[in-house]
């Protein structure tokens, strides 16, 4: 009875041996191990590095690593299910070689192997200096102009990174282009570095790595920039009218002495143009009429051109300059009157109110000073149009303060 039993249960045992046999043999078939060299570079994280060493130069960044698991899960597979990682806890400066460790998000994978195992670090001690910052102008001031000592916010910048080469550092530069500025330049500049032979150096960390540069701009004594007022005389031929009147340049800068040009104001006139009996448009070159021991820089006449057209309805009126309501303190204005050309119906043009077609003037800083500001008209009629403000800037002095 009992070797009856035995022997049941041996055959037993047996047939489940061979069907697991069989099973395994089956599923292997149709899903096969699969070992190899994961074709997907793994980028190695460096870890552990001290807060006073700098990485430089490894000699890889990305290893592979090689792994055996079920063909269906390596089909499934990518470079984010691994890990490389090169530990460089306790390295001090110098040249290592830092074995790599891998390990995989899916427990169904064994890593078998790392290409390659390992690689070649190089730390170096990191160093911070703080740098003062240096103002390259490109180029120069328009003539008659100069620039003062330029200002920079913040006046240094922290310069870090490996020892060897923040040791290179000579200084710390930032370069900035006037382009023909007449005022103060305010501009946004990267920070560069150079060493003592002026080539750039890479790799550095800079904070911050712009700065905010002021450059004044002033205008040398002797020199003083005015407007170009054009006279002209007679009158053209009935039934036209001038419509515009206009000269090139607008402005010019004139060189003498201080007091005599003090005395100038704020523009120079022409000599006047005869328009006496003129049906078409005039262009001519005449010259400025200036005082004894004033010249211009670089010109000695303007080009100065009046608009004839047949009269539709236009209407030159004389009116007087103001500052607008952006800047309430005490000014004075040069020329403090203009000449206003309109067009539009005759009927709204013989009606106008001295209180109609006002000249104002923006100041460009509601700050004590002295200022070149272009003129503009408010309070002007329905279908009445502006032409042209003779001339179209002026001189004003903000005085700063109530006398």
């Amino acid at each position: 009875m009992l070797r009856s039993l035995l022997s049941n249960a041996s055959s037993v045992l047996i047939a489940l041996v061979f069907a697991l046999v069989v099973w395994v043999v089956a599923t292997n078939e149709q899903n096969p191990t699969r070992e190899g060299l994961f074709p997907d570079a793994v980028a190695i994280d460096f870890a552990n590095r001290g807060q006073d060493m700098t990485l430089l130069d490894p000699s890889r960044l990305a290893a592979r690593v090689r792994i055996r698991t079920q063909e269906d899960v390596w089909q499934t597979l990518n470079s984010g299910n691994f890990s490389v990682k090169a530990d460089l806890g306790g390295l001090d400066a110098g040249d290592h070689q830092v074995t790599l460790d891998a390990t995989s998000a899916d427990p169904r994978v064994t890593i078998t192997g790392i290409d390659p195992p390992s690689v070649k670090v190089h730390l170096e001690k990191t160093r911070q200096v703080p740098v003062l910052v240096r103002v390259r102008v490109l180029d120069e001031p328009p003539l008659g102009y100069e620039t003062k000592a330029p200002v920079v916010e913040p006046p240094t910048v922290l310069v870090s990174g490996p020892q060897n080469k923040v040791e290179q550092v000579n200084d710390a530069t930032v370069e900035v282009a006037l382009r023909g500025a007449k005022t103060a330049v305010d501009r946004e500049a990267n920070v560069v570095i150079h060493d003592a032979q002026g080539n750039q150096i890479q790799g550095l960390t800079i904070a911050p790595s712009t700065v905010q540069v002021h450059i004044p701009v002033e205008q040398r004594v002797g020199y003083k920039d005015a407007a170009v007022k054009a006279l002209i005389s007679g009158n053209v031929a009935s039934g036209y009218w001038v419509s515009d009147i206009s000269v090139d340049p607008a402005t010019v800068t004139l060189v003498g002495a201080p007091n005599a040009l003090n005395q100038l104001g704020g523009f120079v006139e022409t000599e006047a143009l005869d328009v006496t009996g003129a049906k078409e448009n005039i262009v001519k070159r005449v010259r400025l009429k200036l005082p004894e021991g004033v010249s211009v820089l670089n010109a000695t006449d303007v080009m100065l051109r009046v608009a004839v057209d047949p009269v539709l309805s236009g209407l030159t009126v004389r009116r007087p300059v103001s500052v607008s309501e952006t800047c309430n303190l005490p000014a004075q204005i040069s020329p403090n009157t203009v000449e206003v050309i309109l067009s539009g119906p005759l009927p709204i043009l013989q009606t106008l109110k001295t209180d109609d077609v006002q000249i104002v003037l923006d100041a460009p800083r509601c700050a004590s000073g002295t200022y070149q500001a272009e003129l503009r008209a408010v309070n002007v009629p329905d279908k009445i149009k502006v032409e042209s403000i003779v001339p179209s800037t002026a001189e004003v002095i903000i005085l700063g303060e109530f006398p």
